[in-house]
C-alpha cells in the first residue's frame, strides 16, 4: 500500500491553491484526510502535545490518516540526559498509537551528523527511549545513502527516509527501505540552498509531473517489497506539496 501526504496541513498559504477560501479552518484536517492518507508533523519539535491536540487529530482526520512526528529537538542532543523526557514524548502520542493511526516518529539531523561509530550509536539509543515506536532517521550527510549505511540501520531496525531533495553525490536520489517501513520524502531540487542551510527557501519548489513520474518506478519498487509506503511532500511553500501529491496519486493511478 501507498500512502501519499505532505508535511503539514495547516499553511495559510494553500488557501485558495488547495483549501477553498470558504472553507472554515478548523475543518481543514477533515478535508484533507478526503485526499492524502498520511501526514507528517512537526508540532513535537518544540513542546510535547496535550491530550486535546492529539484528540482533535484523531477526530479531524475521521480515524483513516497515519500520522508521522517530529522527535523534539532535546532528545536528538542530550540522551541520555533526556531519558524522562522521551518517555514522557512517546507516552503523548500513546492514544494515536492505540488507535493504529501512529507509524513513526522521525529524527532530522544536520550536515554535520556523519556515519559514525557513536552518531550510530546515539540512534540506537534514541530508538530504545522510544518505548516500542518505531523511528525513521532523516540526513543531510551523502554517507547515510549508501548500501553499507542502510545494511546498518536495517539491523538496528531504524528505518530510513530516502527520496529526492538530498544533494546527493552521485545527483540521484537513493530509493531505499530499512526496517521494514518504506519512507520516501520530496523535498524540492534547490541544491544550493540546501547546501548553504537556507531555512525553508530549499523546499520552495514546485516538482514538474515529469520529475514525479521519474519515481514512480522506484516508489512501485518499494511497494512490492513493503506492506506499506509513505511519501511525503515536504515542500509546502504556496501550495506547492498538496499540489504535488495530488499530481503523484494520479501518476501512480
Amino acid at each position: 500500500m501507498i500512502l501519499v501526504g505532505t508535511n503539514g496541513f495547516q499553511h495559510r498559504d494553500w488557501v485558495p491553491v488547495f483549501y477553498p477560501l470558504a472553507l472554515d479552518p478548523r475543518f481543514r484536517l477533515e478535508y484533507y484526510s478526503r485526499y492524502f492518507g498520511c501526514c507528517e508533523l512537526n508540532i513535537t519539535y518544540h513542546r510535547l502535545p496535550e491530550p486535546a491536540t492529539i484528540q482533535d487529530l484523531m477526530e479531524g482526520s475521521r480515524g483513516v490518516l497515519q500520522f508521522v512526528f517530529r522527535v523534539p529537538f532535546r532528545l536528538l542532543d542530550d540522551l541520555p540526559d533526556n531519558a524522562e523526557l522521551a518517555r514522557k514524548f512517546a507516552a503523548s502520542l500513546w492514544h494515536l498509537k492505540e488507535s493504529g493511526q501512529l507509524t513513526a516518529v522521525l529524527a532530522q539531523y544536520g550536515a554535520d551528523f556523519g556515519f559514525i561509530r557513536d552518531n550510530f550509536s546515539r540512534l540506537c539509543l534514541l530508538r530504545d527511549s522510544l518505548e516500542g515506536i518505531p523511528l525513521v532517521a532523516d540526513f543531510v550527510c551523502p554517507e547515510w545513502f549508501a548500501p553499507r549505511a542502510a545494511k546498518h540501520l536495517d539491523a538496528a531496525r531504524i528505518a530510513l527516509a530516502c527520496g529526492d531533495g538530498v544533494p546527493l553525490r552521485n545527483g540521484v536520489g537513493f530509493f531505499c527501505a530499512t526496517a521494514g517501513l518504506a519512507y520516501v520524502r520530496f523535498q524540492g531540487r534547490n541544491y544550493s540552498r540546501w547546501l548553504k542551510g537556507d531555512g525553508s527557501a530549499q523546499h520552495d519548489y514546485l516538482y514538474s509531473r515529469a520529475e514525479l513520474a521519474a519515481a514512480v518506478p522506484e516508489i512501485r519498487r518499494l511497494e512490492q517489497e513493503n506492506e506499506e509506503v509513505l511519501v511525503i511532500m515536504n515542500n509546502p511553500s504556496r501550495g506547492q506539496a498538496p499540489v504535488n501529491a495530488r499530481m503523484l496519486l494520479d501518476l501512480l493511478g
